[in-house]
């Protein structure tokens, strides 16, 4: 029987159906034990006392990574009237939220009954009173840290498959904080919550894939919906190779770039990339005015990529380079994937660090577009695409955020209608395309391009830390992942330098900056100074 605290759609619902004999919906009320009582209720003593044994377990696993029925085989060798997966042992203080003594029990996750524990009084006595909670804690200090020892006052015998007193050098909780013991164990399940505890989460996907036939994938793909872009970073790599590899699906991909021109002297920077790249793409380019669009189409009139332009738009120079590209989304938005790119100038910073901030961006983004359009057609569930890093921010790029640019960003969260919940002010460092550079699909910001932004809403560029252009910037991937889509960050070819970055470099970077590259782009030198100085 599976039990469903939410609405399931049709497909969800047949897809169930073949796993299981019956499905109950209910009303999200009591947590895992509400549910459970519900069913048990409903299906009646009278039916559960037909079955050898009654297993109830809840949705904050992955698995089964291991055969269940080895597992089964052994633990019904021993003379045990319940058993489980994992337990905890006594804690004089370890009650959650109360900090009172924990008894040892039985983790709720997976437990077992076998007939004679189920038709007991004091089992269905236990489920009848159980009430319907609304709070984690009241369920975790009622039920299920209680329910192990009212079995053992009547009577009853328990254990369970990976024993924590084989540990008593470890007093964390063995599901939650040691995944890594629980796959050596081979502990047929795998709690949710350990890829956020253990210090290493990639080393639990090595165990998985190097010791189980579980698909990571499905890992991956839950994890990336329940949580934010940044958490994901230290689970999942994220990194696209720019390397040269022989691709051809890129050729299935319907794609578009959107360039827009307001300095027109770094154009021959982008025709290194665009004129010698094989992916068909349609070019749009936007600038803000007739000089520059005839500058533009004659300088294009001898590159080879000049068959692949569709169109010359002019633009208002207003909002620097977002304002032209959300002008013409509905030009863009009919492709499969779009390329965002700009020739942003730095005003306030010396002349070799635009030069190489630029050429870290396209160096990501363009120095292989087969690999990347590649990416979004094999995995249909990558939303965006943003680069790597560029070398004068690293270090600074991990820094924290202005709380007026964080109020900016909140803003235009709610004004979105992003369902998904997310905090602004305490992320200490953001996911974004620095630059404001990116590969696209454009379903994945469809709240984006529904908004309609006015002159009131952008705000001033000169002032970052207002302008709701730089909130948009920062919530490119996020926007994504509100919409079920996942990112990727590519990074460029060869001959790069560490992401490894102490504090003497930083210290060097913020005296080549003249201290204004900071302000300018995450209003961040005093910041950057008292992170080097204490």
């Amino acid at each position: 029987m599976v039990i469903s605290n939410s609405s399931l759609s049709s497909e969800q619902y047949n897809k169930l159906s073949e796993f299981s004999d019956e499905i109950v919906l209910r009303e999200n009320k009591g947590f895992d034990f509400g549910a459970w009582k519900d069913a048990m209720l409903k299906d009646g003593w009278k039916n559960l006392s037909r079955y050898d044994n009654l297993t109830l377990m809840n949705d904050t696993c992955f698995g089964p990574v291991f055969d269940l029925g080895n597992v089964y085989l052994e633990m019904e060798e021993k003379d045990v009237d319940f058993w489980g997966l994992t337990n905890n042992k006594n804690d004089r203080f370890g009650m959650p939220k109360s900090r009172r003594p924990i008894p040892e029990h039985i983790q709720s996750y997976f437990i077992c009954f076998n007939k004679k524990v189920v038709n007991s009084g004091i089992f269905q006595t236990f489920w009848e009173n159980v009430r319907y909670e609304n709070k984690l804690e009241k369920v975790i200090q009622n039920y299920e840290t209680q329910f192990t020892q009212i079995l053992i006052k009547a009577g009853f015998r328990y254990s369970v498959f990976l024993d924590k007193s084989r540990f008593p050098e470890i007093k964390s909780d063995l599901a939650v904080r040691r995944p890594d013991l629980c796959l050596k164990f081979r502990v047929p399940v795998l709690k949710i919550r350990s890829f956020l505890s253990f210090p290493c989460p990639g080393y639990i996907i090595s165990l998985l894939r190097e010791n189980t036939n579980y698909p990571v994938s499905i890992v991956f793909d839950y994890l990336n919906q329940i949580y934010d872009p940044n958490t994901m970073l230290f689970i999942q790599n994220k990194l696209i190779s720019n390397a040269e590899k022989n691709i051809n699906s890129f050729r299935n991909v319907k794609t578009a770039i959107h360039l827009h021109l307001y300095y027109t002297d770094i154009l021959d920077k982008y025709m290194i990339f665009l004129n010698n790249t094989n992916v068909n793409f349609d070019l749009y380019i936007t600038t803000d005015s007739p000089e520059k669009k005839d500058v533009v189409y004659n300088f294009l009139k001898g590159q080879t990529c000049f068959s692949k332009l569709k169109e010359i738009i002019i633009i208002k120079n207003q909002g620097g380079d977002i304002i032209p590209w959300l002008s013409i989304k509905d030009r863009l938005n009919h492709y499969d994937i779009v390329g965002h790119f700009h020739t942003k100038n730095l005003l306030d910073a010396e002349e070799w660090i635009g030069i190489t901030w630029l050429n870290d961006l396209l160096n990501s983004l363009l120095y292989n577009i087969n690999s990347i359009v590649n990416e979004f057609f094999i995995n249909s569930n990558l939303g965006v695409v943003i680069p790597e890093v560029p070398y004068v921010f690293r270090g600074i790029f991990l820094l924290d955020f202005s709380r007026r640019l964080r109020n900016s960003m909140g803003a235009l969260w709610n004004k979105l209608g992003c369902k998904k919940e997310i905090n602004f002010e305490i992320i200490k460092s953001m996911v974004f395309p620095i630059g404001a550079m990116f590969w696209y699909r454009p379903v994945a910001l469809t709240p984006l391009f529904n908004l309609k932004l006015s002159q009131d809403d952008i705000g001033h560029e000169s002032t970052p830390d207002e302008c709701m252009l730089h909130a948009v910037e920062r919530l490119i991937v996020y926007i994504a992942w509100n919409e079920g889509y996942d990112y990727r960050i590519a990074i460029p070819p060869e001959d790069r330098n560490s992401n490894f970055v102490d504090v003497s470099a930083i210290n060097k970077v913020i005296n080549s900056l003249e201290y204004r590259i900071g302000k300018y782009i995450l209003g961040l030198p005093k910041a950057v100074k008292s992170f080097v100085e204490n």
